[in-house]
């Protein structure tokens, strides 16, 4: 089990998954250092691009496979066409708008949402379902019941939507989001709005929380499934925006609703429909646990060591 990923070099920012007790199998790490600002920034990127490169060439691994580094994805992409990843399959994860040439140079793509492995990225792209990222648990253990609607994030989320669906019934709800403009919208006073937070606050005002609604903008939005595998590894009713990013989370009367982008009807049915119908919310919350047990850290690590072995 170890000598495939005994030839393979990872290149990361150590962040949820790549600093998890999982991650420790994979023994070779280029670990980004976070000398100024956020991981992202120029700085930081060309340091981690340049050491990971080093590393590549001093030690000639089989796969070299990039973890949260998305700003040097084009940088080792290009180096691979000058050949200073001397043979190395490479291994890019989350990449949807690499160029044809770019994808000359990329062997593999992992997705995680099974309706984009098609088109161009067909040949390249596997589906690896996204591990849910926290601590659980203690979200559980800090969770006060509060009897609302939860919904949070802040990549393409619809909340004018979902505020709109819940105008006038009586249902509280409860936004988390990054910032007024990711709002996009003067609340009405009965909806709670926090601002950014720590994740284990986050998680556990979602654990505390009544249902989830992931709501988006775009139909064909990739955005949600952070959100989405967070509720279900607590176990919560989901009612989502049907989408490439979130239909291989939640299927339509399992682990919670669909609706159709922008269809405000749909949504204040949707979630009155779980709010009201206790027996309806215990089978989504017993589906959700039952899904859960498939985006695990440990279950992602063992796709990851298939992919590599490929």
């Amino acid at each position: 089990m170890s000598a495939p990923l005994d030839d393979v070099l990872v290149v990361t920012v150590r962040k949820s998954f790549w600093a998890s007790p999982e991650a420790e199998a994979f023994p070779h790490r280029v670990e980004a250092w976070v000398l100024w600002g956020h991981s992202t920034g120029l700085v930081n990127s060309l340091l981690v691009f340049a050491r990971g490169l080093v590393a590549s060439l001093l030690t000639r691994r089989r796969v070299v496979l990039l973890g949260s580094v998305e700003r040097t994805v084009p940088w080792f992409i290009r180096a691979r066409r000058l050949g200073f990843l001397r043979g190395a399959r490479l291994v890019v994860t989350n990449q949807l708008h690499l160029s044809e040439r770019q994808l000359e140079q990329v062997d593999t793509v992992i997705l995680y949402a099974r309706p984009l492995v098609a088109g161009r990225l067909a040949e390249k792209a596997v589906f690896a379902p996204l591990p849910a990222d926290g601590g659980f648990e203690a979200a559980r253990a800090a969770a006060v019941p509060s009897g609302a609607v939860f919904t949070g994030g802040g990549a393409d989320r619809d909340f004018a939507a979902v505020v709109e669906a819940l105008r006038g019934t009586g249902v509280p709800l409860h936004v988390v989001t990054f910032s007024p403009e990711t709002l996009g919208l003067e609340p009405p006073a009965e909806v709670t709005v926090e601002w950014r937070m720590p994740v284990p606050e986050f998680l556990a005002r979602m654990a505390g929380s009544l249902l989830v609604v992931v709501a988006l903008r775009d139909p064909a939005s990739p955005h949600g499934q952070t959100t989405v595998v967070q509720a279900l590894a607590l176990g919560k009713a989901v009612v989502a925006t049907r989408s490439p990013g979130v239909v291989d989370y939640v299927k339509d009367g399992r682990e919670g609703l669909l609706v159709d982008a922008g269809d405000v009807p749909g949504y204040r049915e949707a979630i009155l429909r779980l709010a009201g119908d206790g027996e309806l919310r215990a089978r989504c919350e017993a589906a959700a646990r039952e899904r859960a047990r498939d985006l695990t850290y440990t279950a992602f690590a063992e796709r990851l060591r298939a992919i590599c072995a490929g």
